[in-house]
């Protein structure tokens, strides 16, 4: 079942972020959480079975001056239960919301290295359109 996050979800919500690279703390995704869940621009899913979280996807709106779109800010499915198609499931309820925000695009970030994950993008109908840097200051 694809569901919406609450903030009791927070504690698998790390624990799948750990796994996917990010270390957080559970008071950090509460703390986040708390901001996203009561954004409407912003949408946070979750795949449970049998009371267990499997995976989480974010997606959010981008309005920029030039063009605006919906960009997954993030997916991760518990490595224990990837390739059953829940990470599918997670970014196509994410292109729902995008559709019934108003987006007409949908656009996602994934690092040079996750190999694996570029060819699942690709398999579900995603296309490499642009070749980046990320340059980045720490405030």
């Amino acid at each position: 079942m694809i569901r919406s996050a609450k903030m009791t979800d927070a504690k698998e919500i790390m624990n799948l972020s750990i796994q996917l690279g990010y270390p957080v703390t559970k008071e950090q995704v509460e703390s986040r959480l708390e901001r996203l869940l009561n954004h409407r621009d912003h949408g946070v899913f979750v795949f449970e079975k049998e009371e267990m979280i499997l995976g989480w996807a974010h997606v959010y709106g981008k309005c920029l001056i030039e063009l605006e779109y919906a960009e997954i800010g993030g997916l991760v499915v518990d490595e224990h239960a990837r390739r059953q198609g829940i990470g599918e499931k997670l970014m196509r309820k994410c292109e729902d919301w995008a559709k019934n925000n108003g987006w007409q695009e949908m656009r996602l970030r994934s690092r040079e290295h996750r190999l694996e994950a570029h060819e699942f993008y690709k398999k579900i109908g995603y296309e490499n359109a642009y070749a980046q840097q990320v340059f980045c200051l720490k405030l």
